[in-house]
């Protein structure tokens, strides 16, 4: 049975799908599987369910989810969880379309994806489309201010002073591990990182574990930011 798409007086539409399209019974194999440390296989989980939704989305027009529906913010969460499985792995191309196509289905971006985003423009060096998305790209954000220091020094060479004080003064914990040489996965971090308050600090940590992999291939950024510290 194909899923179908239910529009709603918000303007989105309820992804509604049995079998293979129960997006929450796929969400909830992938969350099992992550927390009995099998990660390869919650990657290829998810990744099938990435291909499943993809299918089932029309490709002619935008189809955004209703947040608040339950089979739809599962099929976001696989999305998102996806665009950042193949980030980490360097397959930046994939998770440029899987995150594209997150926008499109979440308007809202609950998960922030497009800080993400921006980094994978700025490393494929596709400027207009990181200019397209310098709007969503706010001062709230350490993320987006990373982003856009890291396009400024891309660019010209040379460090965006402004942009480093605004990261160095209301972002702080971000900055700081900018300057780490050694950013430890420990008990302390996963331990803070999964309360209910995660601190800045750890919340810093987490980004940066994330983004390793992007900062190993260009090192350019942090080696300017540790030398005019």
């Amino acid at each position: 049975m194909k899923p179908i798409f239910n529009p709603t007086s918000e303007q989105c539409f309820e992804l509604e799908g049995e079998g293979i399209y129960n997006f929450v019974r796929h969400k909830e194999v992938v969350d099992k599987l992550v927390h009995e440390g099998r990660y390869n296989e919650a990657c290829e989980r998810r990744y099938e369910a990435f291909q499943l939704l993809a299918e089932a989305l029309p490709e002619d027009e935008a189809m955004p989810l209703n947040w608040e529906h339950a089979n739809s913010r599962a099929a976001i969460s696989i999305l998102y969880g996806s665009a950042v499985d193949h980030f980490r792995i360097g397959d930046l191309e994939m998770s440029m379309a899987q995150l594209e196509l997150l926008l499109e289905c979440d308007p809202e971006d609950h998960f922030e994806g497009v800080n993400i985003l921006a980094l994978c423009y700025i490393a494929t060096e596709e400027w207009d489309a990181f200019d397209d998305l310098l709007i969503d790209l706010t001062d709230k954000s350490a993320e987006a201010v990373v982003a856009r220091l890291w396009a400024s020094f891309e660019r010209g060479g040379e460090l965006d002073k402004e942009l480093v004080k605004l990261l160095r003064t209301r972002h702080k914990a971000y900055y700081e591990e900018l300057l780490l040489d050694e950013h430890p996965d420990d008990e302390a971090f996963r331990s803070d990182i999964a309360s209910d308050r995660p601190s800045q600090r750890a919340e810093a940590r987490e980004w940066w574990l994330l983004t390793e992999p992007l900062w190993s291939e260009f090192p350019g950024l942090i080696c300017k930011v540790k030398t005019e510290k």
